[in-house]
């Protein structure tokens, strides 16, 4: 008898903690995310925020070149090429939560390939990007990712699992011409 009060007791004891556990309510959690559009087109590019936080009720946005906005979506006007780190911070009843994401607009020169880029989050891995093939005149792309990866698509997407530097290139042709650009992409 003494054995099954003391497998009954241990029984109620982990029930309870279970349930203890469980009675924060995630719904009240804060997570702040967002997409983004517009990285597709060379600079001055008009990029368009898309937030998808959950349980917020104001939101502070830096786009990464001094400028901020508190509007649930906005938009946001480069005008120089460079590589942005954007940070999303959604504030609620029960504090406050932020994403960044880091998205690279470059210019668009004459016959030549060039390509942007979207990072879904600033650090750690695995993280997905999203790379954008610029020049409309483009045909016959082909990416090599750097880490053994490649595609024959004008936009494609790829996720990197360790961290380091990767050597992208992409190629495309362009009038009859095949045009290569290379750049350098940090993993952290």
């Amino acid at each position: 008898m003494k054995i099954l009060s003391y497998f009954l007791l241990c029984g109620l004891f982990f029930l309870y903690q279970s349930c203890h556990k469980n009675s924060s309510n995630p719904v009240n959690t804060i997570n702040a995310n967002f997409g983004i559009s517009g990285y597709e087109v060379p600079f001055p590019a008009i990029i368009t925020f898309t937030n998808v936080s959950q349980n917020a009720t104001s939101y502070i946005w830096d786009f990464g070149d001094g400028t901020t906005s508190s509007q649930f979506n906005t938009s946001h006007t480069y005008n120089a090429a460079g590589t942005y780190t954007l940070k999303l911070t959604a504030i609620g009843p029960t504090g406050q939560n932020n994403v960044c994401k880091v998205v690279d607009l470059e210019p668009l020169a004459g016959n030549h390939s060039a390509f942007s880029y979207f990072i879904d989050k600033c650090s750690g891995v695995p993280v997905n990007i999203a790379l954008r093939s610029l020049n409309p005149g483009s045909t016959n792309y082909s990416w090599d990712f750097g880490n053994g990866g490649t595609s024959i698509i004008n936009s494609p997407n790829i996720q990197y699992i360790l961290t380091g530097d990767y050597t992208i290139r992409f190629s495309s042709r362009i009038n009859g011409v095949q045009d290569t650009v290379v750049r350098v992409l940090r993993i952290q």
